[in-house]
């Protein structure tokens, strides 16, 4: 009889942990995405929105991170080209006291905007994941406020009692 009672113990336990967690998702930094999974599944763009349909919040900040997204490397890689083009100038030449001198023409304007887009870029690449990651927190912190339907038992005390005897205390 004690065995069965430990293993209806354990599947009490189990039922309650496993439905606390059932819907929460992660958020995994892959690169310069972040991906969010839902019990180590990916979930595709259409699943995370159908997710977040109720819960403008989260919604909004996942859309502004999943848009900027694609943004951010190409401002970054267009930012070290132009300071790249900066630098590499432009051949001149000129006559000095009648010897004719070669020289690189270099902007320094254009060195300044390819280093300011390359670290915009990068800002925009850290703020997008930034903006997804705290999506999914505000999902999952919304989800723990709410009572699961199938949680019942609010908590679970297993131990032994004062007579060396194993108890169980179940709050509902």
């Amino acid at each position: 009889m004690k065995p069965l009672a430990i293993l209806l113990m354990f599947v009490l336990i189990s039922l309650s942990a496993s439905a606390q967690t059932l819907d929460t998702l992660t958020a995994k930094r892959v690169f310069i995405t972040t991906k969010i999974y839902r019990n180590g599944f990916k979930l595709s763009h259409g699943k995370i929105l159908s997710l977040y349909k109720d819960t403008w919040q989260p919604k909004v900040k996942y859309k502004w991170g999943y848009y900027m997204n694609p943004v951010a490397p190409v401002v970054t890689v267009a930012g070290i080209g132009l300071a790249v083009v900066a630098l590499k100038g432009k051949d001149a030449t000129a006559i000095v006291k009648g010897n004719e001198v070669q020289y690189k023409i270099r902007s320094l304007p254009k060195l300044l905007i390819g280093i300011g887009l390359a670290g915009a870029g990068l800002c925009m690449i850290e703020s997008s994941n930034e903006l997804v990651q705290h999506s999914v927190d505000i999902y999952n912190a919304k989800l723990k406020n709410q009572k699961p339907a199938i949680s019942f038992i609010q908590q679970i005390n297993f131990g032994f009692t004062e007579s060396n005897g194993v108890g169980l205390t179940l709050r509902f």
